[in-house]
């Protein structure tokens, strides 16, 4: 027989990208939520810090620091109590109640009765990339509209004044953009302009600010035969960012520009936009990808650069063999070379730098890393390459050298 407040009594909805809210069995109960600020802000806390035991002190302090309760377990006691009688839990939790209770801390647990948008949203991130690293990339690209389509606004955006709410917020958003850009190269490939234009316009209702999405969109709208409203949406975000932000669009919308009209902007003239253009472009995700010759360039500069401030810059080498460190044959060694590649764009950090620089080995340029911080990060690379399902039977080793000014 079932208690009160089981799973087995209950079915949960809850939403947190954009407004909060909380479906119990098909009834809205966010206005009975929403009735207690305080019971309201401990829910979403709980919830951000999901199957995580907390002491109520550190709830306590993080949700009210400047609260002085002479007994903040009782204080927290009667809040949670609150709380679970909002959602029509019962006055006792219960082993299988979301609102967990443990050795004196408490907890949100995520269940089979609990739907949550950001553990959905999650969960297509991870298997997105997984499908791309094996080569489908239909599951890939169904997945990324799918968590695209679910981001509905910021992480509990009605929600400010609260540090420890910041991470959270930024994280998914970071996932979100990431999977903006994955999505629309992906598609960019196969000329699929439509389906770009729809993932544009929705991300831009979210982040109008994002220069890349605003390149997808216009590259796309040129792509459908659409050059007129791509003028038109140039200069509408050329107004859009001096009104509001005090900037003009990047160097790269400018040549997109350019190569779309064969003409130089107005603020292309401008002496102040030429030196903005001479500053490295913010990219919207990972690291960058570029050519043999770049990358010298760039070495050369970390060696100029050392001479003046000392190391701070590790050159990693990672090579594409068989276990015995023989050369895989081409066919072998091109499938292994594309999935490390891809690898390495969904998994390096923004700042690092990846060349190809033969048919078997890859150099990365990792800045302000200490020798074992830049071991573990080519170690997790070999790691991840080796547990890959569609790995051609192949090993990566490594090699790391530290940027020194006598090279």
């Amino acid at each position: 027989m079932n208690q009160p407040g089981s799973i087995a009594e209950k079915k949960f909805k809850i939403n947190t990208l954009g407004s909060f809210c909380v479906v119990v069995n098909g009834e809205d109960v966010t206005s009975a939520l929403s009735k207690s600020a305080k019971v309201w802000d401990l829910f979403k806390y709980l919830i951000t810090f999901r199957d995580e035991l907390i002491l109520p002190e550190k709830i306590i302090s993080s949700l009210w620091p400047d609260a002085d309760y002479t007994d903040p377990k009782r204080t927290l006691r009667a809040l949670i109590f609150r709380l679970r009688r909002a959602l029509k839990l019962g006055e006792k939790s219960g082993s299988n109640c979301i609102i967990v209770s443990s050795h004196g801390c408490y907890k949100f647990a995520t269940k089979d009765c609990c739907e949550l948008d950001v553990v959905e949203f999650e969960n297509a991130f991870h298997k997105a990339y997984e499908h791309r690293s094996r080569d489908e990339e239909e599951k890939a690209v169904e997945l990324f509209k799918k968590l695209i389509y679910l981001y509905k606004g910021e992480y509990l955006s009605q929600t400010y004044g609260y540090d420890w709410l910041i991470p959270a917020r930024n994280y998914y958003r970071r996932m979100f953009l990431q999977s903006v850009c994955e999505v629309s190269e992906m598609l960019r490939e196969r000329k699929q302009y439509e389906e770009i234009l729809s993932i544009c316009e929705l991300a831009l209702k979210h982040e109008m600010y994002e220069e890349q999405i605003h390149f997808y969109y216009m590259e796309a709208l040129a792509g459908t035969g659409r050059l007129k409203q791509a003028r038109s949406h140039y200069e509408h975000i050329e107004r859009l960012f001096e009104k509001e932000l005090g900037v003009k669009p990047s160097t790269s919308l400018e040549r997109l520009y350019r190569m779309l009209f064969g003409e130089v902007t107005k603020s292309g003239l401008d002496i102040s936009y030429i030196k903005e253009g001479l500053r490295e472009e913010a990219l919207p995700c990972g690291p960058v990808f570029c050519d043999k010759e770049f990358f010298k360039t760039l070495r050369m500069l970390e060696k100029r650069r050392a001479e003046r401030y000392g190391p701070m810059n590790f050159l990693g080498l990672l090579t594409i063999t068989n276990p015995d460190r023989s050369l895989p044959d081409r066919a072998t060694l091109d499938k292994g070379r594309k999935l490390l590649k891809q690898l390495l764009l969904s998994n390096l950090r923004k700042g690092d730098v990846v060349t190809q620089w033969n048919e078997a080995q890859f150099l990365l340029s990792l800045p302000s890393l200490n020798v074992k911080q830049a071991e573990v990060a080519l170690k997790r690379m070999q790691k991840k390459f080796a547990a890959l399902e569609n790995n051609p039977g192949l090993v990566v080793y490594y090699d790391i050298k530290e940027t020194l000014p006598s090279e």
